[in-house]
């Protein structure tokens, strides 16, 4: 097998490289390239914009990880198509369309797990294969058990168009969900709506779940196409209908999982696995392995269409091995400039305990829409308000959303409840902390006691795990507070000098970049 390229230029457009020297696997979520969220490549944009941005991940490519341009195959997705010839771009033998929304991210979530064999739930807005469907994944066979008519992924996002609160600083519809997430916690859910909002998941029907309801939403006028323009709830009544929505979300989707065998292990992916609320049940009620990958979303298609036409051999990791800091090499300018220093985890966890707000940014940047530690902002979470400051002061978001914790895995029962303490290593549930350590942790406690956890272990982030060690040090708690490196609107950074306007325009105090320290000029 040769080198392989795949694009897929729908939403959260994405590439990934296939470097058959190495046997390794390389992805690019384009909205960091272009520092546009939710980026389209496709009919979007023009030709030469295109192949402009095609050619720079192929520049990428041979510079970073040393993968010539001399491909197999170029794939293409055929549900987010491009308008340029990629053998322009790309030396290859042949070009390929694929398709398949959910099969393409089954096989990603599959390969990326660590089972042999599994039941796979793919749920989102949709694509050419629908909108939720279960496999049955066995060695190296992905097989379609049912294509269940719904619509999870757009209901979702359709109930937050109705809240002010979720839908009036939303730029992109596709934001709604996450803060309605973040918003249903301060909610109370009315139980005699729930099954109204649970029937709603599946036919989406805004006339019938107003009728059912007694909810003012017959006026609503294009909610899909307008999800925006038609939030009708504020205030606490906001916050219930958030509530009731999630409670509505969680009972049909069990009402698909009931039906299906527990005996062996679950992965679920698609856009709607982000959902950490749904994630943490389906671990705590079911007695079974649970898998989320670190991104189950959109960002993975180009990954998975080149994992159907070439499955591998093994079970792979591409958890660090997204875009690397385009402009790495200005860094020695940029520590001349800044007269930065080198400095040490020790250093870094005595900032963070006086209270400091760093970034930190190390090697090539994690996949998937949550931080894990290379392109991170972390803080101390027993400091009291320190949410509302990085709500408020570093991110600029709305006061509601939450911050996720990180911890070893060792240590993580001692913090937290949750079922087991397997496959937390990508912010996927959201156990509950111990109640002795709600007041302890009042950064990262959520308003429900619940808590995005991601853990690390030595192998998996020897970065974040030496910084806890020396925290644990100093501190009552070895637990710190994560969150992305990124303002509100921006995806994740992807360059140093995006990384020190952020020191410089907001209240954060530090930036790390690979083991440099950064002050404030």
């Amino acid at each position: 097998m040769k080198n392989l390229v795949s694009i897929f230029a729908g939403h959260d457009a994405n590439i990934t490289f296939y470097n058959a020297d190495k046997d390794e696997y390389h992805l690019i979520e384009l909205e960091r390239l272009v520092k546009k969220r939710y980026f389209r490549l496709h009919v979007d944009n023009s030709p030469e914009y295109q192949k402009e941005i095609l050619t720079l991940c192929q520049e990428i490519a041979e510079e970073d990880w040393g993968i010539e341009n001399d491909y197999e195959a170029v794939l293409i997705s055929s549900d987010g198509f491009i308008q340029v010839d990629p053998n322009e771009i790309f030396n290859s033998e042949k070009v390929v369309t694929v398709a398949r929304h959910h099969q393409t991210h089954a096989a990603a979530a599959f390969y990326l797990s660590p089972f042999e064999q599994a039941l796979i739930v793919s749920y989102d807005g949709g694509g050419d294969d629908g909108h939720f469907n279960v496999y049955a994944a066995n060695g190296k066979e992905i097989k379609l058990l049912k294509n269940i008519k719904s619509d999870f992924g757009g209901g979702y996002l359709l109930c937050g168009s109705m809240i002010r609160e979720v839908a009036e600083k939303s730029k992109h519809q596709l934001a709604l969900s996450g803060k309605l997430m973040g918003l249903c916690g301060y909610g109370k859910t009315n139980y005699d709506m729930v099954q109204a909002f649970e029937e709603f998941f599946f036919d989406r029907d805004y006339e019938k779940l107003s009728n059912w309801t007694n909810l003012p939403l017959k006026n609503i006028n294009n909610p899909w196409k307008n999800p925006l323009e038609n939030w009708v709830f504020e205030g606490q009544d906001g916050y219930d209908i958030a509530a009731t929505a999630q409670a509505g979300f969680e009972d049909a989707f069990f009402s698909v999982l009931d039906k299906y065998d527990t005996d062996i292990p679950l992965i679920i992916t698609g856009g709607c696995a982000l959902n950490v609320l749904v994630n943490e049940k389906v671990k705590q009620y079911y007695n079974r392995d649970v898998f989320v990958p670190p991104n189950p979303h959109d960002g993975s298609l180009s990954l998975g269409h080149m994992l159907i036409y070439n499955p591998p051999s093994r079970k792979i990791d591409i958890t660090y091995q997204g875009l690397p800091l385009v402009d790495k090499n200005d860094l020695d300018e940029f520590i001349k400039e800044y007269s930065a220093k080198k400095t040490t985890k020790k250093d870094i966890a005595k900032l963070i305990k006086d209270g400091k707000i760093i970034g930190l940014v190390y090697g090539d940047s994690e996949v998937g829409p949550r931080a894990l530690g290379n392109r991170s902002i972390v803080c101390d979470p027993n400091i009291p308000d320190m949410k509302d400051i990085l709500n408020s002061k570093v991110k600029f978001r709305e006061w509601y959303r939450p911050f996720a914790p990180f911890c070893k895995k060792e240590d993580a029962p001692n913090y937290f409840d949750t079922y087991n303490y397997e496959n937390l290593e990508f912010m996927s549930y959201a156990p509950k902390v111990k109640e002795e350590y709600i007041d302890k942790l009042p950064s990262i406690t959520h308003i429900d006691n619940t808590a995005r956890l991601q853990t690390v272990t030595e192998k998996s982030h020897n970065h974040f795990y030496e910084l806890l060690t020396e925290f644990g040090k100093i501190s009552d708690t070895n637990v710190l507070l994560n969150t992305s490196f990124n303002i509100r609107g921006y995806p994740i950074l992807s360059t140093i000098e995006d990384a020190l306007y952020a020191l410089e325009n907001t209240e954060m105090d530090y930036v790390v970049i690979e083991d440099y320290l950064f002050e404030k000029q």
